[in-house]
């Protein structure tokens, strides 16, 4: 799959700059969505490296695992319970076209939701860990395994074994 192009949405999600990059396998991206989304979830186009998320996984007993995947990539609370997890395994010689960046400090509810509000809130999530967006194509979809419930997540679970 070629590269595609960004909505003003998905650009605005980044720091700076947004790069094009080629993620070549094998190499594991993760996800997370709203457990309501069900199978949908699993086709966003925001995903991480799996790699950071066993990081997160390692310094974070589960039960804070979702406040620290919303504190570093700066997911807003009213996007999603984040209780399901995807994760992409890119096969050994497949590629597939991203695009990376950091991801911006995002107020910890959104614009949209702040204003049926009474008071809106001035606190934010900072951000700053690698985000990646993919378009999901057919054969992308055959490399997602899913949903694993994050409250029950384990490093295994994200390295596939």
């Amino acid at each position: 799959m070629g590269f595609f192009d960004l909505g003003v949405q998905e650009e605005a999600s980044f720091l700076t700059t947004v790069r094009h990059t080629v993620l070549e396998g094998p190499l594991t991206v993760v996800r997370f969505s709203d457990s309501n989304r069900h199978e949908q979830g699993a086709y966003g186009k925001y995903w991480m490296y799996g790699s950071e998320v066993l990081e997160a996984l390692a310094q974070r007993t589960i039960d804070r695992l979702i406040r620290d995947v919303r504190r570093r990539w700066a997911i807003s609370n009213d996007w999603g319970d984040l209780r399901n997890c995807w994760v992409l395994r890119l096969p050994q010689g497949a590629g597939l076209n991203a695009y990376w960046g950091f991801t911006k400090p995002q107020s910890r509810v959104s614009e949209e939701a702040a204003k049926s509000l009474a008071q809106p809130t001035t606190k934010f999530y900072a951000g700053g860990s690698i985000q990646l967006i993919l378009s999901i194509g057919p054969r992308e979809r055959g490399y997602i395994t899913g949903p694993f419930s994050t409250l029950c997540l384990t490093s295994a679970m994200i390295e596939g074994r």
